[in-house]
């Protein structure tokens, strides 16, 4: 019986070898990264292995829509897969029908990055892109601060139903407080409760009185502004201000009244 003592450890050595193995296996496979190539542009893109493809995107400055804000369902953040992607999953797909499915278009928030990809973007829903190449030499149109921040929730079609030629145009006139924030038919409802956030947290900015001493919670007067905008604050934290500010802070989150 004494020769199955030494088997018995042999085999218990062999597990532990074999979870330390696949541990390694695993920690080597999180750190693996790909390179996904943006045939638009022909930009290149390291990404680590499992990233979120949308995410990955805007990180490099692509503004792609995403009007579900990532939940798979409205098909706005679509990439078609040139190379990489043999077989979409339920998910990749989600709403997308007939020729989408067979050109290779799959939703980019519902993909993960775990190989080298060839990709190309649906230009038409891409607000943003950034400078790569020959673009970056392009001049680009300067926007005041308050319509750069608009210009973000846009979607960038240009198509003028909101009576302007162009986003920017807009996106200016709204910071002005020349237009009402609901013109952006393509949009629809995301795109004017993203304008409308923006505008209040402005509005609340100016009354702010810009220290930026934390005593709110949060780092910044602009921080704080974005959080009174978003319904995730109450207004009597800017101690400085006291009773004045929260006064003027509660004056300035009334329902934005659209310009006649």
């Amino acid at each position: 019986m004494n020769f199955l003592i030494p088997i018995a450890a042999l085999g218990g050595l062999a597990i532990f070898v074999g979870a330390i193995l696949a541990l390694v296996s695993r920690l080597l496979k999180v750190e693996q990264e790909f390179k996904v190539k943006v045939a638009n542009d022909g930009n290149e893109l390291t990404v680590e292995w499992g990233a979120n493809l949308l995410e990955a995107l805007k990180a490099a400055g692509y503004g792609l829509m995403a009007a579900c804000g990532g939940q798979g369902v409205c098909g706005t953040c679509r990439v078609k897969i040139i190379e990489g992607l043999e077989e979409p999953t339920a998910a990749q797909l989600g709403p997308l029908k007939g020729d989408l499915r067979k050109e290779g278009w799959v939703l980019s928030c519902q993909t993960q990055v775990k190989n080298d990809l060839v990709i190309e973007l649906f230009a038409p829903l891409v607000s943003s892109w950034p400078a790569v190449g020959e673009v970056a030499e392009e001049e680009v149109r300067k926007l005041s601060p308050a319509a750069q921040l608009i210009r973000r929730h846009l979607p960038g079609f240009g198509c003028g139903a909101c009576g302007y030629e162009a986003c920017e145009d807009y996106a200016e006139a709204l910071a002005a407080g020349e237009a009402p924030p609901d013109r952006c038919i393509p949009g629809g409802e995301p795109v004017r409760q993203g304008v409308e956030r923006v505008l209040l947290s402005l509005r609340v900015r100016e009354v702010l009185p810009g220290f930026d001493c934390g005593a709110c919670g949060y780092e910044s007067c602009e921080g704080y502004a974005e959080a009174l905008a978003a319904g995730e604050a109450p207004p009597d934290r800017c101690i400085p201000g006291g009773v004045p500010v929260r006064k003027e802070i509660e004056g300035a989150l009334q329902k934005i009244e659209a310009p006649s």
